[in-house]
């Protein structure tokens, strides 16, 4: 089931900032599938029928914007490995631009291009080692993923297309604190787009 109406936009860096908690009491509930789907309200006959709110690849892009800004490492790294495995069909290059808004923010825009960036470089360093997106959770031949052809993800066109903010920010760590532009946990992806920020971990088995 797919909805016919883009994903609404996540909150902006400044807007999660100033209420850190109210963001995260949207994802506290113990499992994710109660808040693991789109924003977006299926059709009225849909939901006479008895339909579910599916979930997207924008819904999930969204979720782990919103986890890297809270820097909620464990939820940032779950929702990474949720989209790569879960959900093999979500190329990371067919994500929607999120500036369809004029009013679209340019700090919440640079921040959803680097992450296509890490997203593609945590998924492709283990499609390099043999481990495509639909693997199974137990592999029980390697020989046969080994086999196939390796298909790499791409960052979509719209984050190659923006630039660099015109003044440098600083996002902080879940603890208040503001890196400085040399430290040595700074992200250089980030850092390229005039974005101080601490590189989350974006590896995983």
């Amino acid at each position: 089931m797919t909805t016919n109406h883009p994903e609404p936009l996540p909150p902006t860096v400044s807007d999660i900032l100033a209420d850190c908690s109210c963001a995260r009491a949207r994802y506290t509930a113990t499992h994710p599938s109660s808040y693991r789907r789109s924003r977006v309200p299926p059709r009225l006959l849909s939901r006479l029928l008895g339909g579910s709110y599916p979930d997207t690849p924008s819904a999930s892009f969204y979720r782990l914007y919103e986890f890297f800004i809270l820097d909620w490492n464990v939820q940032f790294r779950n929702e990474l490995e949720y989209f790569c495995c879960a959900h093999p069909g979500w190329a990371v290059s067919s994500l929607p631009d999120p500036a369809y808004a004029d009013d679209a923010d340019p700090v919440r825009l640079a921040v959803l291009a680097v992450l296509t960036q890490l997203m593609c470089a945590a998924f492709n360093r283990r499609i390099a080692t043999g481990l495509p997106r639909d693997a199974p959770a137990i592999v029980l031949d390697f020989s046969e993923l080994e086999a196939r052809p390796k298909v790499f993800e791409e960052t979509p066109d719209w984050a190659k297309r923006v630039r660099p903010l015109d003044e440098k920010i600083y996002i902080p760590n879940k603890d208040g604190q503001m890196l400085k532009e040399n430290d040595e946990d700074v992200s250089e992806e980030f850092k390229a787009m005039n974005i101080i920020v601490q590189m989350p971990h974006i590896h995983f088995i």
